[in-house]
């Protein structure tokens, strides 16, 4: 057999995993916001047109409106068709926007890195980059995840202090009704769907490097 497997150095083999967890958990980020039908099924299994008093196809289209606002390449102002909205709600929704930009913008470098990777590395043995990948990629969500069942209240307090300068994210309902239709137990859903996919993009990892160094024992083998 002809071909030669290398090794490559610990600091190459942390920057290829440390790109493919980016892309892993920053694609189930953006998966996740732009799977408008996890929402659609929630409008009638948490019976929002009912806490809203709102029918649910202006739920809908509100809330259609407010992804297409969050989409990277959307530079217009978020407008609501049906629910109100105050300064602070506006201030809160543009400093969502920032923060989903960043995570579509790292989405697609580290999805280009990634891409990549595995033209680089598929013809080769190399499977340690895949395994770090794999380690991080699972244990990040699994120490996230324990504290998000164990708390997930204060855990979603704690993310918005993290992330936003002000506390126009505690919306009050008289002046943005639109959080009646924004239940935490849709956000809940959606940290679950996240960590689901985290979780199985770091198994698939796992699995390439166990096939992978399953053919580079082979390949050793053959050549004794």
């Amino acid at each position: 057999m002809a071909r030669r497997y290398k090794k490559t150095s610990f600091a190459g083999n942390l920057f290829w995993a440390l790109m493919i967890t980016l892309f892993i958990i920053s694609f189930a980020v953006v998966f996740v916001l732009y799977f408008r039908p996890m929402y659609y099924l929630d409008i009638r299994l948490l019976k929002l047109d009912a806490v809203s008093g709102v029918s649910a196809s202006a739920i809908r289209s509100d809330y259609d409106s407010i992804i297409s606002y969050l989409c990277f390449w959307n530079r217009g102002p978020l407008e609501l068709t049906t629910f109100a909205m105050s300064e602070h709600g506006r201030i809160h929704f543009a400093d969502c926007k920032r923060i989903f930009d960043i995570v579509q913008i790292l989405c697609i470098v580290t999805g280009i890195i990634t891409l990549v990777s595995y033209f680089i590395h598929r013809h080769g043995g190399n499977s340690r980059y895949l395994r770090m990948a794999g380690i991080l990629t699972i244990g990040i969500p699994s120490v996230l995840g324990a504290l998000t069942f164990w708390k997930w209240e204060a855990v979603f307090e704690i993310f918005h202090k993290v992330l936003f300068r002000n506390d126009y994210w505690l919306f009050d309902a008289a002046q943005d009704p639109i959080i009646l239709v924004l239940p935490d137990a849709f956000f809940f859903q959606c940290a679950l769907v996240i960590f689901a996919i985290i979780l199985l993009g770091g198994l698939i990892c796992i699995v390439r490097a166990y096939s992978r160094r399953r053919r580079v024992r082979a390949w050793r083998s053959a050549r004794r």
